[in-house]
């Protein structure tokens, strides 16, 4: 997978058809068939370095050529010996290369590096830019996808699976929510208590309203037995 640093490319490309710099890497769009030219050029200038290296690491992790002083160009594959050519200028902490041939495979992003001190203690020294080579091959044919069935079976059935998954789970909570019952606010303790007991000013009224009646069947009760005294 492209990293984010390298995920603006596409757009690059598209708005620079050749070669374009960025943040320390040069973006060079090529066609097959078709040769660049680069330089690399050594952050370190106080010291001479007795050799360089040239990487790719993004799509392909692997050293393309090395290049001792005063010795010539050791590259690691056979097919690219005819390709790329070599100019030492390592007392100068540059060297230059160019690449002819361009196929689709060589897209990639390539950096340099410059070796120095003594073996097997030796320092790494980066060069100043990296270099994200795109070309642009037309030529492959399509792919034979009948190998690919198997795979794309197993995809069908787990999507198929999950979507199953995912209709009964939400089948299942559309069904159960509208059961549930609303739940009723709870009333405090104190509030029933308040609404049930009477106030102290009604008490004493009702007691007083009760007292009443019995005075006066008290009276009528007096008043009968003193018309019976009479009568006897």
């Amino acid at each position: 997978m492209f990293g984010f640093k390298y995920a603006h490319v596409v757009l690059l490309f598209l708005i620079t058809p050749s070669v374009t710099a960025h943040g320390g890497i040069v973006y060079i769009h090529r066609v097959r068939n078709s040769s660049i030219d680069i330089s690399c050029e050594s952050a370190n200038k106080e010291e001479i370095p007795f050799a360089f290296s040239l990487n790719r690491r993004l799509l392909q992790s692997r050293r393309v050529l090395y290049l001792s002083k005063g010795l010539p160009s050791s590259i690691n594959k056979s097919e690219d010996k005819d390709r790329i050519t070599v100019r030492d200028e390592l007392d100068n902490h540059t060297v230059h290369l160019t690449i002819s041939n361009l196929q689709g495979q060589d897209s990639d992003v390539y950096h340099c590096e410059f070796h120095y001190g003594d073996l097997p203690f030796d320092k790494n020294v980066p060069g100043k830019m990296e270099f994200f080579i795109y070309v642009e091959d037309f030529s492959h044919e399509p792919c034979n996808c009948s190998s690919y069935l198997p795979l794309l079976y197993v995809i069908s059935g787990g999507a198929c699976l999950l979507g199953v998954l995912f209709f009964t789970l939400t089948t299942a909570y559309c069904c159960k929510r509208p059961n549930r019952r609303k739940p009723q606010p709870v009333v405090p303790v104190y509030e029933e208590m308040a609404g049930v007991r009477p106030t102290k000013g009604k008490a004493t009224r009702c007691h007083t309203d009760i007292a009443k009646p019995e005075e006066a069947n008290s009276s009528v009760g007096h008043l009968f037995s003193n018309e019976n005294l009479y009568v006897n």
